[in-house]
């Protein structure tokens, strides 16, 4: 049975923020809480009580509720931020490795993965389920920004050594966009059409739709460029290139570039 029970709550007009409830305890805690009225309106329906915030990252779109969460939820006792992110609020500052528990059961381990930000952090919890902030979304990965593609390469692997079952809980509804690139990439993997097709039909859930979150390690792996870097047809629309982290460049800028004329 599982420890904790994950709510999706969208937030400004892309975003996602998650509320992770152990389900003993009824302690939650908030990850990128930038809309503080609708966490806690997520919270009181869940009848759970808030006392910690994850933050993946510094950006104000995940980090700019933070101080005014835990001036209006007094059970906020943590805070947690990378090492080095400048997280608004934190109180403990955690890196690779790093674990902690939310509630009686629910754990969490850190995965460190600077690049969008110097002290990105994804948080793997109960086993089960990753948050991967702007490091990776559905079909995509976030701008390089502070990093470097060796950086981003680095990050990937990390995520993807998790269990291909793991869920993948992302920081944006980029999922149809993405796909469109993904396509554009592989233009003969029938797998990512399909894809398309279904993120197309299941729209945002910021304006009515369904929504494209969770996808898991394994749909990535199957349907995502920057996790496919070693995959043949992705190698040809690199050109010829021996090094993974090039490889990794070539498919941002292949993905700006396309972005540019789309």
């Amino acid at each position: 049975m599982a420890n904790c029970t994950v709510i999706p709550v969208p937030a400004l007009s892309d975003n996602y923020m998650y509320l992770i409830v152990d389900n003993e305890t009824k302690q939650a805690a908030a990850v990128d809480p930038v809309d503080i009225d609708a966490i806690q309106k997520a919270a009181a329906d869940n009848e759970a009580t808030i006392n910690t915030i994850l933050t993946t990252h510094n950006h104000w779109d995940h980090s700019g509720g933070n101080l005014k969460l835990v001036e209006a939820v007094s059970t906020i006792g943590r805070v947690y931020g990378g090492i080095g992110d400048d997280v608004p609020g934190c109180t403990h500052e955690v890196g690779d490795g790093d674990t902690f528990t939310i509630g009686a059961n629910t754990t969490v381990k850190v995965l460190f993965t600077p690049c969008h930000t110097q002290g990105h952090v994804c948080y793997h919890v109960d086993h089960a389920h990753v948050f991967t902030g702007d490091t990776m979304f559905i079909s995509g990965a976030g701008n390089f920004n502070t990093g470097t593609p060796g950086q981003m390469t680095e990050a990937f692997d990390k995520i993807l050594s998790l269990p291909e079952s793991t869920n993948i809980w992302v920081g944006h509804e980029y999922t149809a966009k993405n796909c469109a690139f993904a396509c554009f990439c592989e233009p003969n993997n029938e797998e990512l059409k399909n894809r398309l097709e279904w993120a197309q039909g299941q729209g945002s859930m910021h304006s009515g739709g369904k929504g494209t979150i969770p996808s898991t390690i394994g749909m990535e792996k199957a349907c995502n460029p920057f996790a496919r870097i070693d995959h043949l047809s992705v190698m040809e629309f690199c050109g010829p290139c021996d090094d993974r982290a090039e490889r990794m460049r070539l498919v941002r800028k292949g993905k700006d570039d396309w972005g540019k004329r789309s």
